[in-house]
């Protein structure tokens, strides 16, 4: 995600410094995996590069940047592009995901009303293989390249697993869709 953090000391730490010297403050760890809303990061104190001990300081992080929101109302299944979102600048906390650029090969999973934040929980995978559909299996090994015409038994998008059934075969093979039509052996 673009844009930058910013942090404010919600409570400062408190340190009991037992000797006099240089004090420094090495980072150990967040309690949060994302540095927004109010968290709190636990620091070693050192006394000229030793440590003497630990301590917590308090923050409250928020995220500056731009987020693309709706332009309008949005139906479903719809391929974003850049006249239907504008973008928009945010500071705060984010919704979870929230989109920062149009994502290719990805379409709206639900509809969408005019000036909401799009998320990537908004969205999936536009798929280029319906189950029922004729797919070239190929699978590749250095030089040799075998090809053979399957037929899916899920849908998927590209890069995206999907379950292919040879002609006669009783069992379903798992290929990765390289394109509409055509998947590779894992």
């Amino acid at each position: 995600m673009g844009g930058e953090h910013r942090f404010k000391v919600a409570q400062p730490p408190r340190v009991l410094i037992s000797r006099p010297g240089v004090l420094t403050f090495e980072p150990s760890h967040l309690s949060k995996r994302e540095p927004m809303g109010r968290f709190f990061v636990v620091v070693a104190l050192k006394v000229d590069g030793e440590k003497v001990g630990m301590a917590r300081v308090d923050l409250e992080g928020t995220w500056v940047g731009t987020v693309l929101r709706a332009k309008g109302d949005l139906a479903r299944k719809t391929e974003l592009s850049g006249d239907q979102v504008e973008p928009s600048p945010f500071e705060g906390v984010p919704p979870e995901g929230a989109l920062t650029e149009i994502p290719e090969g990805q379409r709206l999973m639900r509809s969408v009303v005019a000036g909401r934040i799009l998320t990537r929980a908004d969205l999936e995978t536009i798929p280029l293989i319906q189950s029922g559909d004729k797919v070239r299996l190929t699978a590749t090994h250095e030089s040799l390249s075998i090809s053979l015409d399957t037929t899916a038994r899920s849908r998927a998008g590209l890069g995206d697993r999907v379950r292919l059934e040879a002609p006669g075969a009783r069992r379903t093979v798992t290929a990765i869709v390289t394109g509409p039509g055509e998947a590779r052996l894992q």
